[in-house]
């Protein structure tokens, strides 16, 4: 019986660790989703050419960096 127990006991704090990682994970990508849900906000307010312009210069630099 007290091994029984004891295993419960692992095995709950195995979940609580799960659980805690896995909260971490969301918080983690809603920062990431709201900057995403911001950035496309802003393009938004921009023409079409004002906007292919920018994606342009940004891959461009992205390829520089490379």
């Amino acid at each position: 019986m007290t091994i029984a127990l004891w295993i419960i006991a692992i095995c709950e704090v195995i979940r609580a660790a799960q659980n805690m990682i896995q909260l971490w994970h969301v918080k983690k990508s809603e920062k990431v989703s709201e900057n995403a849900y911001q950035e496309f906000i802003k393009s938004l307010h921009k023409t079409d050419r004002e906007f292919v312009k920018d994606m342009l210069k940004e891959y461009e630099k992205m390829e520089a960096e490379e």
